[in-house]
């Protein structure tokens, strides 16, 4: 599935929001939300979720978030709507559609519309989902849920997954018990005590071949070489390859992450390194893919070229503890690696910026007298960010920018440092320095120490001792 078009009502903030998410009519494949803490980017991440979750697990997905949806401005009158309008990937409809998309419309063109409705004063969700065929509705079977049927029985090619802020690799002895796959590849997103399956899905897939007669670890083998994959790819720097011969294969999740599979460049030389040995930035991005690659392979049930991966990914803070260099090469790595998933993603990080088109941002801010949550563009006129209707509104090139720019362009910071206090500091810094100061430059350093001490700006730097001469000079 991907997403087209997000409309919400009264979802917190988002009184009357609108979001297209398709460039030159086609699905967007790549979608970062950018704005200050607040501005409801986590919300959007969820409402997509819940809108992909079908009705019969809509409230399960969102018994963490339900009593907190509603916008409290409105008092508890106005029901909470989402709407989301959704396209199938181009396997879905190449593949037998009877057994994909069973009462389907036979058009050309084929959607899902999905609503999700929290009515005012009420604690349960309301989840509906309908086809569209040519753009237009189709009602002919309400008793029919095409959503519903494909979430109760996990019907391929219907995926759907999202991340929030918690992506540690768990336990290697832990197997997930994966009985709603679909909703557990969303339930990250909504509950941050929520331990994704990950790698113990070598656990799983291990105990599935001995149930089912297989060869003792066929399918973990299989997962290991997708994530090899994934390695090879480049997405990691310094992670050469990932080994997955010797002690009997990556047959489970403790022979995949504690013996020595890893192989990093340090220095000239390249070292074997268990995976939980590696920094915590490597761990927790493994961790949430080989989450998504574990969920595609349990869906495919075959080995599958990663460029062959089809489906959305919902990622809150793509940049999480990864460092400005490598945060410059994820997104065009990510691209790369899974061409065909769609990814729509929320981050705080300028540099992320640096592999997106301009066409692939969303900004969002807070209206000053509403206080709603609205799309934003630059206003040539004014130079202010000013809500927009347009889908897609005319925006500079981040990939070409400097640091500096990119702050100033995207983030609102046209300072000289970012420190809002950073004019003062480097003034303080001049003067401190100077061992010929006057009176008055003297009695500024005093104010603008006593200031920045008085702002939490912490230890600063010490102060050098004026001189004799210094005490007699002017300053023009």
């Amino acid at each position: 599935m991907y997403i087209r078009r997000l409309h919400t009502k009264n979802l917190k903030r988002l009184r009357d929001f609108t979001l297209d998410f398709t460039h030159e009519g086609k699905p967007r494949m790549w979608t970062v939300l950018i704005g200050e803490n607040g501005t409801a980017k986590t919300s959007i991440l969820q409402a997509i979720g819940l809108a992909a979750a079908g009705g019969a697990q809509v409230n399960t997905l969102a018994r963490h978030i339900v009593r907190h949806m509603a916008d409290r401005r409105m008092h508890g009158k106005g029901d909470v709507e989402i709407v989301a309008h959704f396209d199938f990937t181009p396997q879905s409809l190449e593949q037998d559609r009877a057994e994909i998309h069973p009462r389907a419309p036979d058009r050309h063109v084929l959607g899902l519309y999905s609503s999700v409705v929290l009515p005012a004063g009420g604690s349960s969700l309301r989840g509906a989902a309908e086809y569209t065929a040519d753009g237009t509705l189709q009602r002919r079977n309400r008793k029919f849920d095409p959503l519903d049927d494909a979430r109760s029985v996990h019907r391929p090619l219907w995926f759907v997954a999202g991340y929030g802020v918690a992506r540690a690799l768990p336990a290697s002895g832990r197997e997930p018990a994966l009985e709603l796959p679909s909703l557990d590849r969303l339930m990250p997103l909504f509950d941050s005590e929520y331990r994704i399956a990950s790698t113990s899905f070598s656990n799983h897939f291990a105990r599935r071949d001995r149930e089912e007669k297989r060869s003792a670890g066929a399918t973990s083998r299989v997962y290991a070489k997708m994530l090899s994959q994934v390695i090879r790819s480049g997405l990691m720097p310094d992670i050469a390859k990932l080994e997955l011969g010797g002690r009997g294969g990556a047959k489970n999740a403790d022979a995949l992450m504690e013996s020595d599979r890893f192989h990093q460049r340090i220095g000239s030389a390249t070292m074997p390194i268990a995976g939980i040995a590696l920094s915590h930035g490597y761990q927790s991005t493994f961790a949430w893919i080989a989450d998504l690659v574990g969920h595609v392979l349990l869906e495919s049930k075959t080995l599958l070229k990663l460029k062959d991966i089809e489906g959305l990914v919902l990622l809150d803070e793509i940049d999480l503890y990864l460092h400005p260099t490598w945060q410059a090469e994820f997104v065009p790595a990510l691209r790369r690696i899974f061409p065909k998933v769609q990814f729509v993603v929320s981050t705080h990080s300028p540099v992320v910026l640096a592999g997106v088109a301009p066409h692939e941002i969303v900004r969002l801010k807070v209206q000053s007298d509403s206080g709603d949550v609205v799309r934003g563009a630059w206003d040539s006129r004014t130079g202010e960010l000013e809500a927009t209707n347009l889908a897609e509104p005319y925006q500079p090139d981040p990939r070409a920018m400097t640091g500096s720019e990119l702050y100033r362009s995207f983030f609102d910071i046209d300072r000289l440092t970012p420190n809002p206090r950073g004019d003062e500091m480097r003034r303080y810094l001049v003067l401190a320095n100077d061992p010929e100061r006057s009176v008055s430059d003297e009695t500024e350093l005093k104010k603008l120490a006593a200031g920045l001490k008085q702002s939490g700006v912490g230890e600063l730097p010490a102060i050098i001792s004026r001189s004799a001469g210094g005490a007699r000079m002017r300053r023009p």
